[in-house]
């Protein structure tokens, strides 16, 4: 699942239910979202496709802006539980950081389990992705406006 909608929907959370209920929910929440049909492409495919790494890039400036906005209207409930979803994907960032390309690899206990639940990942799964864009981020603009 990107990062917009893990953002999207732990600030939905955050936004609706106190913060000791919400962080685990939220986190929770990050493997629900990996476990429903969702974007990618074959692991050995991502370092040479232009249009993958157009589409995370992307990705991750939406949901650094989607982090900006709770900030900016103070909805830190929502910013803390955008992050908290987001944040099992922090082991990507950190391999990635290190090895400069984007097929990563499961080298622990946790990536093992976090990629083994990612079964449904394909590129048409960008549909579902949008779906649920659509669906969450007028939801997250009048929680922001509220």
């Amino acid at each position: 699942m990107t990062a917009t909608n893990h953002a999207l929907s732990g600030a939905l959370i955050g936004a609706f239910l106190p913060l000791p209920v919400a962080v685990p929910l939220a986190f929770m929440s990050h493997f629900i979202l990996d476990a429903l049909p969702h974007y990618g492409i074959a692991r050995g495919l991502r370092d040479s496709s232009r249009s993958y790494r157009t589409i995370v890039l992307t990705d991750v400036c939406i949901a650094l802006s989607i982090g900006l906005a709770a900030i900016l209207f103070g909805k830190w409930r929502m910013e803390i539980t955008g992050w908290v979803a987001y944040s099992p994907d922090i082991t990507w960032v950190v391999q990635y950081a290190r090895t400069r390309s984007l097929n990563l690899k499961d080298s622990n206990w946790f990536t093992r389990f976090h990629h083994r639940i990612q079964r449904y990942e394909s590129q048409k799964g960008l549909f579902v992705e949008l779906a649920l864009f659509a669906a969450l981020l007028p939801l997250f603009i009048m929680q922001i406006l509220s």
